[in-house]
């Protein structure tokens, strides 16, 4: 059609001429003929480039080179399975079990993270950003790579069972997250594959990825120069994420074997709901562990929030909504004599889901330590030890659908992860260290207190599909302060 339109533009310059000569039946004739092929331009160019958000799954021009269908649930699970969920007004069921899908994935992964970092060790993440970038590598996998891409991101839980249409509700998924009215939440996901140049990749699998994830695909200098394809696309990711985060590339983290490289970063800040109040800040200990502690900027305020404290688990847990009702902040701090690493053990999906829908909104009185956290890891290893092996090996890797060549030996030579997230109230910079909370204030006898003066953990969800954008963990918010 773009072809036929560019040729239609020149036939449009060449007839004018002949419109002039004509007479004058003939000129309408010309005229209607040449206005039906303008039309027509109009409208290919605006079918040219659809917008996904509002694209049925029937009229998704989305045909992967290999489809994968998810082996039936066994019986066990479908009959515990027949209790109908409670699914938020407006959201798409299918959209709803992927975001479940994302929050399988999401534990599985903080879990791992846990695991090989030390507990006086910060975590921060957002599993989401990385759900979503494999699956638009999966849009090329084929064999036992897209199995395994299946089964470690969680895609196999999910109803629909053919993967192809797993992208249809991430693309819907994505809508809904990025394309919000408010705008007092900066939320910036920037992911993307940068190729070899000398490598020739499948047009159709760049036009998909374009269209279902808004994600093109780069081609750089890898064979003759990796350390300058390194700083342009650290470059990119800071221009996507508004410098907030720099460098996810570390130094020699590409060489000239390089074929593929899958980076995805996240940048979030948003304004609280019920803003802490600047003079309140105090300085306090933070416990670090039973006998050490360190000094930190502590917000304070009493209002209402939808809080839980839940006895058998050993954990209180505080959501603090973000402006605009949409993002929320969920706190998940152990009791006094319970350690983290205890809570990360038995964390479960369906666990965590129940102590969110078992919140109420009552008064607490909060304290919380004003923190930055920042953090970047490779994904390969701990993905690897996930059971995404196929991948990450040139060996095993099947990926046909993103290259032209027969027997191509594409794979995914190293995967990074950055992510920022900054929690304070406004004006902090500016409150004085030594202010200490408001004395003489009446004593509210039914009110609850939430005291994060010890290592917590934390996620950003969205509510209305409770998808969780990040998670982590604070353990020593001290160098923040």
């Amino acid at each position: 059609m773009k072809a036929m339109c560019t040729l239609t533009l020149f036939k449009v310059t060449l007839g004018i001429r002949h419109l002039i000569q004509s007479s004058w039946p003939g000129r309408m004739r010309l005229a209607a003929r040449f206005c039906s092929l303008w039309l027509l331009c109009l409208l290919s160019g605006t079918l040219a480039s659809p917008d996904i958000c509002n694209m049925k799954p029937k009229n998704l021009p989305l045909q992967p080179m290999c489809v994968h269908r998810s082996p039936d649930p066994p019986a066990d699970v479908l009959e515990a399975d027949k209790t109908p969920e409670k699914i938020p007004e407006g959201t798409n069921p299918r959209v709803w079990e992927l975001s479940k899908a994302n929050s399988h994935f999401a534990l599985k992964l903080y879990k791992h993270v846990a695991k090989t970092k030390s507990t006086e060790h910060n975590i921060f993440m957002s599993p989401l950003s990385i759900s979503t970038a494999f699956a638009m590598t999966k849009l090329g996998a084929c064999n036992s790579t897209l199995e395994q891409l299946m089964d470690v991101f969680e895609f196999n839980t999910i109803k629909e069972k053919t993967s192809d249409q797993v992208h249809y509700y991430f693309a819907k998924l994505n809508c809904r997250l990025y394309r919000r009215k408010d705008q007092s939440i900066e939320l910036v996901s920037a992911n993307r594959l940068f190729g070899e140049k000398s490598f020739a990749f499948n047009e159709t699998y760049q036009n998909i990825s374009e269209l279902v994830y808004g994600a093109k695909l780069m081609s750089l200098n890898f064979k003759e120069n990796p350390e300058l394809s390194r700083k342009i696309i650290n470059e990119w990711i800071s221009n996507k994420t508004e410098n907030k985060i720099q460098d996810t590339l570390p130094d020699d983290a590409l060489d000239s074997n390089t074929l593929l490289v899958l980076v995805n970063t996240i940048y979030f800040k948003g304004q609280w709901m019920s803003k802490f109040n600047k003079d309140h800040v105090f300085r306090t200990d933070f416990f670090l562990g039973a006998s050490n502690t360190c000094p930190v900027s502590m917000m304070y305020q009493e209002t209402e929030f939808r809080y839980g404290k839940f006895s058998t688990d050993n954990v209180q847990v505080l959501e603090l909504p973000y402006k605009g009702g949409e993002m929320a902040l969920v706190l998940i701090l152990p009791f006094r004599k319970t350690l983290l690493s205890e809570v990360e053990n038995n964390l479960q999906l369906k666990k965590l889901t129940g102590w969110l829908d078992s919140l109420r909104t009552v008064t607490v009185s909060v304290q919380i330590p004003r923190f930055r956290i920042e953090d970047n890891f490779s994904l390969k290893e701990k993905l690897e030890a996930l059971g995404l092996k196929d991948l990450f090996d040139p060996s095993l890797a099947s990926l046909p659908g993103i290259g032209t060549e027969r027997g191509n030996n594409l794979y995914v030579s190293e995967a990074f992860h950055k992510a920022f997230l900054e929690v304070n109230e406004e004006g902090s910079e500016a409150a004085a260290s030594t202010v200490v909370v408001a004395h003489g204030r009446s004593i509210n006898l039914n009110r609850e207190d939430f005291i994060a003066d010890r290592p917590f953990l934390l996620l950003i969800r969205a509510i209305s599909t409770n998808t969780f954008i990040f998670t982590g963990r604070v353990s020593h918010p001290c160098d923040s302060t």
